[in-house]
């Protein structure tokens, strides 16, 4: 007969190996950390009390010269740092010593162990999908990763014929961007600059004046048509993915939007038999394993359960990371042996936080007025 000490290693082996295994398998049932983890964008290791980066908000400034015209030298500053700290989650459980004595054969012993570590795997799993959209700096979310929603504020809409911020007003199809992310405004011209022709997003604009902001499409406004998102997805689909490639490269490019499973549904119908499936891509949602996908644009689009209702993201993945303190993204505490409540008590737990190198490579869409 196996002793209780006996019981909690074979519990403590069987809780940790699982979670190795799984571990990775649970990523890829969703979309983004699929993404994430197929182009090499999840960092482990991580160290320190937090984290930053340099962001180039603005370029030298060019000036006039015939082969004589003298030239003048000063220090130039070029970046603002992002900072970010480590957050994280856990969830626990326990089994009373009682229990333990009710299953005394090696074969219960080993399946309470697995029921264990498929619920707290489970419960992690579902509590992680949805963290790449959460406001990270709304109040209650304080422990929470810093999704997209961190950066995705707004204050009113964008004129469409002046370029002036006013309350939302339904013939404008941009919001106007009011937010703070890594310590950095994402309003535009907060840190100088102007539009110098157009009006934002279209025109051309000094890059510092829009070098932090997201574009934040109105697909309820009459600039694309009566009738909201079912009548016109395409429209602001199109609007949203084009105006947040104008300043595009390769690792800034918008890679995949996601939807929200009714504007989904609702963008299938509106085309009909004419979405175009991605078959041939060697890093693309398809690649992965998921079949409710279709391209437009040169943009896949599928559905995501983590996206609010009548909301869609564009998203950049080359411009995202998900950073880790340890060695992987679950990491299993226990079984821990309480003498008092006579309980072995698990923990599984996550520490880290994700990274968006700059909030202008990501689109939102929303019905705002």
């Amino acid at each position: 007969m196996a002793s209780s000490t006996d019981w909690a290693r074979s519990i403590a082996t069987t809780i940790v190996n699982h979670l190795r295994e799984e571990e990775v398998a649970s990523l890829r049932k969703y979309k983004v950390f699929a993404a994430l983890e197929g182009s090499g964008n999840i960092r482990t290791n991580m160290s320190g009390r937090g984290f930053d980066w340099e962001i180039q908000y603005r370029n030298h400034t060019p000036s006039g010269n015939n082969g004589e015209t003298p030239r003048s030298f000063a220090r130039q500053n070029l970046w603002k740092n992002a900072e970010l700290e480590y957050r994280g989650a856990q969830v626990t459980d326990a089994i009373y010593k009682k229990e333990m004595l009710e299953n005394r054969s090696a074969q219960a012993l080993v399946n309470v162990a697995g029921k264990m570590a498929s619920r707290l795997l489970t419960s992690m799993e579902q509590y992680l999908a949805k963290e790449w959209v959460i406001d990270g700096a709304s109040a209650g979310n304080e422990l929470r990763f810093h999704g997209m929603e961190s950066f995705l504020g707004y204050n009113g809409t964008i004129n469409v014929s002046t370029g002036a911020q006013r309350a939302a007003n339904p013939a404008d199809p941009f919001a106007y961007p009011s937010d703070t992310y890594a310590g950095i405004s994402t309003v535009l011209g907060a840190y100088g600059g102007s539009q110098k022709s157009g009006v934002w997003p279209n025109g051309e604009a000094d890059p510092e004046f829009d070098f932090y902001s997201p574009v934040i499409c109105n697909v309820s406004s009459s600039y694309f048509g009566a009738g909201g998102w079912a009548a016109n997805a395409d429209k602001a689909l199109r609007e949203a993915l084009h105006q947040t490639r104008r300043n595009d490269t390769k690792q800034d490019q918008i890679d995949m939007c996601l939807l929200n499973r009714r504007w989904y549904i609702d963008f299938l119908n509106k085309l009909d038999a004419k979405e175009r499936v991605v078959v041939g891509r060697t890093n693309g949602l398809r690649s992965y394993g998921f079949t409710d996908v279709f391209e437009f644009d040169g943009v896949e689009v599928s559905s995501e359960n983590s996206v609010p209702a009548d909301t869609g993201y564009g998203l950049a993945i080359g411009n995202m990371e998900l950073l880790c303190m340890e060695g992987q993204l679950l990491t299993s505490e226990g079984p821990f042996y309480d003498e008092i409540t006579q309980q072995y008590r698990y923990v599984v737990s996550t520490l880290g936080n994700l990274k968006f190198k700059s909030p202008r490579n990501f689109f939102k869409l929303a019905a705002i007025a």
